[in-house]
């Protein structure tokens, strides 16, 4: 259990963490598009993204020392839960890749706000980078790392529940849905996220499942 401030301290916090994520995927999205890059705005991307991203890193990790229980260490907690790991690892590669599917055969939309193709390789670096070392990561931190340091922290059944289908909303709206089928699709993945942060106790497994499936995400578009 976190030794937390006061809830008002905790949500303006929360607020905060938030907009850094949701400018940063803004930045993102104006600085490629289908002719190529703008130079300009990838480097505001990287400076906010890269500066907004330690900050955050920086903040949750003295947070995460005031909690009673030690911090587990990455490949520790990879192999004690191995098994559930490589399930959702599974689960999230197949649903990105029937998205995939269904976008290529027009039976889905191609999505507000997410890569865009173009004959530049460079884009393709760019969003390979940007995906799975900065919004990954932060949207993660968002969604499951920070929204359960600050919220819905009672060790009970509906707490839980409540919590993981809160934060899968979240997860769902800070990716900018152009519609509500796109919102729908995202907050399945952050349910998934939040369900294996509650079951693993630990931030690093949704975040290592999160920048895989950007990785796969980002090579399938």
């Amino acid at each position: 259990m976190r030794v937390g401030e006061s809830p008002g301290t905790d949500f303006s916090r929360y607020l905060i963490w938030t907009a850094f994520a949701v400018i940063t995927l803004i930045l993102k999205n104006f600085a490629a598009n289908a002719n190529g890059l703008n130079t300009i705005v990838v480097a505001v991307f990287f400076i906010f993204g890269i500066i907004t991203l330690a900050l955050m890193i920086r903040r949750y990790l003295r947070e995460r020392s005031s909690f009673s229980e030690p911090s587990k260490k990455f490949m520790a907690s990879l192999v004690n839960n191995i098994g559930f790991i490589t399930l959702m690892i599974i689960l999230m590669t197949v649903l990105r890749m029937m998205i995939s599917y269904l976008q290529v055969t027009g039976k889905l939309p191609q999505f507000k706000n997410d890569d865009v193709t173009s004959s530049d390789q460079k884009v393709f670096i760019f969003n390979l980078i940007a995906n799975v070392l900065i919004i990954a990561v932060q949207q993660q931190l968002v969604s499951t790392g920070f929204f359960f340091n600050y919220f819905f922290r009672k060790s009970s059944p509906a707490s839980a529940v409540g919590g993981i289908i809160v934060s899968g909303l979240i997860a769902g709206a800070i990716t900018l849905p152009g519609t509500w089928l796109q919102f729908f699709m995202n907050t399945v993945f952050g349910l998934c996220y939040a369900f294996t942060y509650l079951y693993t106790q630990d931030e690093k497994m949704p975040m290592f499942i999160a920048i895989i499936g950007a990785l796969i995400g980002t090579i399938m578009i």
